[in-house]
């Protein structure tokens, strides 16, 4: 799994087109493809539901795991800064009891937890750059806090806890 999130993330870097996606082409090119990578049954709504528009502008997809959600995901366009939505999405997050929110726009990806006291300034816990970052290191992370294993299991909220206690 590991080589293979690696090798995404090298095609991402030396893709010319991901720069000018809208954020359709970003959710499936990026983003559904790494969730994949990391286990998780991009096919099966009740495991990566994508209908979340009429319950918030503020979340694009909800990991589940047995029904439970336990990640909120929003997507913007890789143009787009993200700060503008960090607290809406934490905000959002916070209040139906997910463990984490995820922000990015396919190159940036801002983690928080959510289920953290605070705001999302205090309870951002990683920050990956797709071109920016090495491969590796990338890959690392997002397996860390977005595998679909460490979230069932729920080794990243504790990973992301004692990060925040440090």
């Amino acid at each position: 799994m590991e080589k293979q999130l690696i090798e995404f993330v090298d095609g991402i870097k030396s893709n010319k087109q991901v720069s000018s996606f809208d954020e359709a082409a970003t959710k499936q090119a990026i983003v559904l493809r790494l969730l994949f990578l990391l286990g998780w049954d991009i096919f099966n709504v009740d495991e990566v539901n994508p209908n979340l528009a009429g319950e918030s502008p503020h979340a694009d997809y909800a990991l589940s795991i047995k029904t439970v959600r336990k990640v909120f995901i929003k997507v913007v366009k890789p143009k787009e800064g993200l700060d503008k939505y960090q607290e809406k999405v934490f905000d959002f997050a916070s209040k139906k009891g997910v463990d984490f929110a995820i922000l990015t726009n396919g190159i940036n990806w801002w983690f928080y937890l959510s289920s953290s006291k605070g705001n999302a300034i205090q309870n951002r816990i990683v920050v990956l750059d797709l071109l920016k970052q090495k491969a590796g290191d990338v890959a690392e992370q997002a397996a860390a806090f977005l595998k679909k294993d460490e979230i069932a299991c729920d080794a990243a909220v504790k990973k992301a806890a004692d990060m925040l206690k440090t």
